[in-house]
């Protein structure tokens, strides 16, 4: 995805003050000094049809479980 196309998808579907959890990956985050521009490609046309149900699932089922354990400890 391309940043301007990221920050569209975020200004259409949430408020500007709204509070969000965002993670994201730019090409010298993951290169080892090895990363082809093919290669990166290739991963980013993956992620553009990636389902991030069990990211979503470890986020809601995990650290929201986890931080609620901790509150009431």
């Amino acid at each position: 995805m391309k940043v301007k196309d990221f920050i569209n998808q975020l200004q259409r579907y949430n408020n500007a003050d709204d509070d969000i959890v965002g993670v994201y990956w730019a090409f010298n985050d993951v290169d080892d000094d090895s990363l082809t521009d093919d290669e990166w490609q290739e991963l980013v046309k993956r992620f553009d049809n990636h389902d991030f149900q069990l990211d979503c699932d470890d986020l809601l089922q995990y650290r929201l479980l986890e931080i609620r354990e901790e509150r009431y400890e």
